[in-house]
């Protein structure tokens, strides 16, 4: 039997994600204290995709405006090895030496989602970017304008660095400086109306030390309650809040509890809207008649949509509440 090949659209526009006042209240607070928001949370609540909203929305709020901000983010995915420089610039230090050309350095560089932010903020015609020596780099950074620029960054998983990762951003977190060892050259703060909004997400796999902490605004994005989370179903696929939405929602969350008593493995907001996308594209919505009953002929294909929940397979459990 040939593969059936299709296509379950996913809606990804940064301004439909709700943001409650709490969550608002800890951006406002983070931007006007000039720190960094540290966003908690179990994986799939949205701390990834809060980076997209703020950026979306400060743009469009901002136009127009001296220093307006980028419509995206400037991104950055922490990983297991990544260093404190690696926020601002990269250096590919074994192509240079492989290289026949020894002197230009700054032609193995980049900026990275920092810098690039910190660069973007004094603007090409800055008198701090002048520097031949940095002339490269900055012709590889193509949103730098003549003007300042201002710009959301997002720091992702945060907690999946070393532990030396935060400690050693600490004064660039306060002093807004940074410096390139390799090319002897120190970009300082700037000095005008261009902001930098740092988001940091963690799912807290590991602790992070006391003095990183205290330099941040923190807000932990708890589990949604039912009314938010219809709500979130509303924004992202148009669902309104029917019986059959409301069915789905009540045995998703019964799966919740039950998983989270037996296993560390809990189904997240991310994927309940992955299976209400399956379920509208299969046609199981149906007030009345969710889910199909165990004779009803779409019952088989009601189970095999489980699998976007069940990641340790689908057991024949008649306890499971996906299946009763």
């Amino acid at each position: 039997m040939p593969l059936v090949l299709r296509h379950i659209s996913v809606d990804l526009n940064p301004s439909n994600y709700l943001m409650d006042t709490r969550l608002q209240r800890a951006v406002e607070l983070a931007i006007a204290l000039d720190k960094p928001l540290l966003v908690s949370g179990e994986p799939g609540t949205g701390k990834t995709q809060l980076a997209q909203h703020v950026a979306h929305m400060l743009s469009e709020q901002t136009q127009g405006s001296e220093a307006s901000f980028l419509p995206k983010p400037i991104e950055f995915y922490t990983k297991s090895t990544s260093l404190a420089t690696d926020l601002f610039y990269t250096y590919d230090a074994v192509s240079h030496f492989r290289s026949k050309d020894h002197t230009d350095t700054s032609a193995f560089m980049d900026f990275t989602a920092l810098g690039r932010a910190r660069v973007l903020a004094h603007g090409r015609s800055s008198a701090s970017l002048q520097a031949p020596r940095i002339q490269p780099l900055l012709a590889r950074c193509p949103e730098l304008a003549d003007r300042p620029q201002s710009s959301v960054v997002l720091i992702d998983e945060i907690d999946k660095a070393p532990r030396e990762f935060p400690n050693d951003l600490l004064n660039e977190m306060e002093s807004g400086e940074f410096r390139i060892r390799e090319l002897d050259f120190s970009l300082k703060k700037a000095q005008n109306d261009a902001r930098v909004v740092v988001i940091l997400t963690s799912n807290f796999e590991k602790s992070l030390p006391n003095a990183f902490l205290r330099r941040c605004v923190f807000y932990h994005i708890p589990f949604p309650d039912d009314d938010q989370l219809l709500d979130i179903v509303n924004l992202r696929l148009g669902l309104d809040k029917s019986p059959a939405v409301r069915e789905a929602l009540q045995r998703f969350k019964s799966f919740r509890d039950q998983a989270r008593q037996s296993s560390n493995r809990v189904p997240s907001t991310a994927e309940f809207l992955d299976w209400l996308r399956v379920l509208r594209a299969d046609g199981l919505l149906i007030d009345g008649a969710f889910p199909p009953g165990p004779a009803h002929v779409a019952r088989t294909l009601y189970e095999s949509s489980l699998v976007v929940l069940l990641k340790d397979g689908l057991s024949p459990d008649k306890a499971n509440p996906l299946l009763m």
